[in-house]
């Protein structure tokens, strides 16, 4: 049995997405901010930087996302290629160019504060929103290329990871302006709309909350942005 402690359409919804996808037996333990639940210290006994998610497994607690998503498809056999096939490179090059250039793009461009203050946060943002494109860019040439875990074919982790990520590119930037333009880039459009009709993934949305007031919560979610 699996604890994966989250808050509800934060980072712990991908790792939720996974899990409702391989069928692992697991219990969300819902966290929350405003009452101190990422600091307190048997949280961050978990994990010491206060962040989700975090997965409880029987190989012990694991943080980070992409090392969890990474755990949980070699450990079930599922939703990544195998280590031994021979596109398992360049799915590794593909998650890593989510994990550390998608995800951290997005974060900056809903979060356009945090790096030089208020007073710049318009100039991050628009700076951000291209770099963004230009991301996006070329993982839409890369889907268009076929391989299965960029794909509406069968999910992925990978494919899993930029759908939470492209959600929120287009809800959650602070000037509308902003907002991703999904339709854009029609093989990651394709992709985001096959996971949205799976079974397993609807069921996460749903518990999530995120298809209370909008119909296709990962590929055309309703722009949330101030």
């Amino acid at each position: 049995m699996h604890r994966l402690h989250g808050v509800y359409d934060w980072g712990s919804l991908v790792v939720h997405m996974a899990l409702e996808e391989i069928g692992a037996p697991f219990e969300f333990v819902m966290l929350d901010p405003e009452q101190g639940d990422l600091t307190r210290p048997s949280y961050l006994a978990l994990n010491p930087f206060g962040l989700v998610p975090v997965l409880e497994t029987p190989d012990g607690p694991l943080f980070e996302t992409a090392a969890i998503l990474l755990y949980l498809a070699d450990r079930h056999n599922a939703l990544a290629p195998t280590p031994s096939a021979p596109d398992r490179g360049a799915f590794l090059v593909w998650l890593a160019v989510v994990c550390q250039q998608l995800h951290p793009a997005v974060l900056q461009l809903i979060h356009p504060e945090r790096l030089l203050g208020d007073g710049a946060q318009r100039a991050v943002a628009a700076a951000t929103h291209r770099r963004l494109l230009d991301i996006c860019a070329k993982m839409e040439a890369r889907a268009q290329q076929g391989e299965w875990w960029l794909t509406a074919a069968r999910p992925s982790i990978l494919s899993l990871y930029t759908a939470m990520l492209l959600r929120w590119a287009q809800a959650l930037p602070p000037y509308p302006e902003h907002a991703l333009a999904l339709a854009d880039y029609p093989a990651l459009l394709a992709m985001i709309q096959g996971l949205e009709n799976r079974a397993p993934i609807a069921r996460v949305l749903a518990r999530e909350g995120l298809t209370a007031t909008m119909a296709n919560p990962l590929s055309a979610p309703l722009y949330e942005g101030s």
